[in-house]
């Protein structure tokens, strides 16, 4: 009994020597961390870069075809003869279907009957208008007589009129059963087989696009078109030498110019409509294609760059985090402009000699004090790849 309370207190003695000594380290540690201060925030930096570099404006667009048409057929009827493939480049004037011919091949030969019917009884109206004619002048045949005969040669005028009317309805009918392309471009891919039945006037045979040149639709802000307007650079006007600049980043290696402007500003976005013509001989643009859309607007000497991720935005303001002398981080209030690969042009608010924080910007603060790694404008390429 003795031995199980003596137990049972050698145990509560030593719980409490436990947590006497936790508390002691607890503190220790404490009082360690006030002595050596702040943890210093690990980031990348880069100073800023003064260059000259041009001003380019970059504009998002889409490759258009200068002429593209649906084509439907005008009369109904049987495809009997296709004579392309889907895709083909195919030339003005160029046979692309057939539609079957027989009904109007007979309704052109009885348009051409009914003419020749209308024609004949046309000429034997004008000799009985005219023998009457004379008959009533010699007082030989009433003047009723006389009118009748007037009038019937007149009906056979109208008739023969019709008759053309029909016969050239005819042709024309006969003439759609060929359906020919409008003007040299490519065809599309869904195009209707032989053996299918058409009615005129309903459906699609085929698209077709002119693809060279194309055009590059895109908008522009009313300030930056007048700006453009009114620049010209070593290369000519502005609007007359943009640069596409194509989806997997290669720059297209002919010049556009700016051939199409809307009639107004837009009331939904306050931009400008333009359409930009680039030559293709070599098809490589294609309609629906995606394209930036560059142009110069002059050159800024001793320009400041600074890497487009050292920019932090809030509350439609841009700010940056400049390393200071402490190595404390100094939020600024910065103006941006043009995008320069991956860097981006400031307008106000650097003077060219900081040092920005450009990783680890989510984890800044004003005053928060930070270890930094300097980075140059090659290794914005590696991080990016990573």
């Amino acid at each position: 009994m003795f031995s199980f309370i003596r137990s049972r207190h050698a145990k509560k003695a030593l719980a409490a020597a436990m947590a006497a000594t936790m508390i002691l380290t607890v503190a220790g540690c404490a009082k360690k961390e006030q002595q050596a201060g702040p943890q210093a925030t690990l980031v990348k930096t880069m100073k800023v870069i003064t260059r000259t570099t041009p001003i380019v404006y970059d504009y998002t667009g889409f490759v258009e075809a200068t002429q593209e048409m649906t084509l439907s057929p005008q009369v109904t009827g049987q495809i009997v003869g296709k004579y392309f493939k889907g895709g083909d480049t195919v030339q003005e004037g160029q046979v692309l279907y057939k539609i079957d011919p027989r009904t109007y091949q007979a309704n052109l030969l009885s348009a051409e009957g009914n003419l020749a019917s209308a024609r004949a009884n046309l000429a034997n109206a004008e000799m009985d208008a005219e023998r009457y004619t004379k008959l009533y002048e010699q007082n030989a045949v009433s003047k009723q007589m006389m009118d009748n005969a007037v009038t019937a040669r007149d009906q056979a005028r109208a008739s023969v009129k019709a008759m053309e009317g029909l016969l050239l309805n005819a042709q024309i009918n006969m003439e759609e059963t060929n359906v020919v392309a409008p003007f040299t471009g490519r065809t599309d891919t869904s195009s209707l087989e032989v053996g299918n039945y058409v009615v005129a006037g309903q459906g699609t045979l085929t698209k077709i696009s002119n693809t060279d040149p194309v055009f590059v639709k895109f908008s522009i802000a009313e300030p930056e078109y007048l700006t453009l307007a009114a620049t010209t650079t070593e290369g000519g006007a502005s609007l007359d030498n943009l640069t596409a600049v194509l989806a997997n980043g290669e720059t297209y290696d002919l010049k556009g110019q700016v051939s199409e402007v809307n009639r107004g500003i837009s009331d939904n976005t306050g931009t400008l409509t333009i359409k930009a013509t680039f030559q293709n001989p070599t098809k490589k643009l294609l309609p629906g294609m995606f394209a930036h859309i560059q142009a110069t607007a002059g050159v800024r000497e001793n320009a400041l760059l600074i890497p487009q991720r050292s920019v932090t935005e809030m509350m439609y303001k841009n700010f940056v985090y400049v390393v200071g002398e402490d190595n404390k981080v100094i939020m600024k209030e910065v103006t941006v402009g043009q995008n320069v690969g991956r860097l981006v042009m400031v307008n106000s608010g650097l003077n060219g000699e900081e040092t920005l924080v450009v990783e680890g910007v989510g984890k800044m603060r004003q005053g928060v004090l930070v270890a930094p790694q300097p980075m140059t404008e090659a290794d914005l390429n590696t991080q990016e790849t990573k």
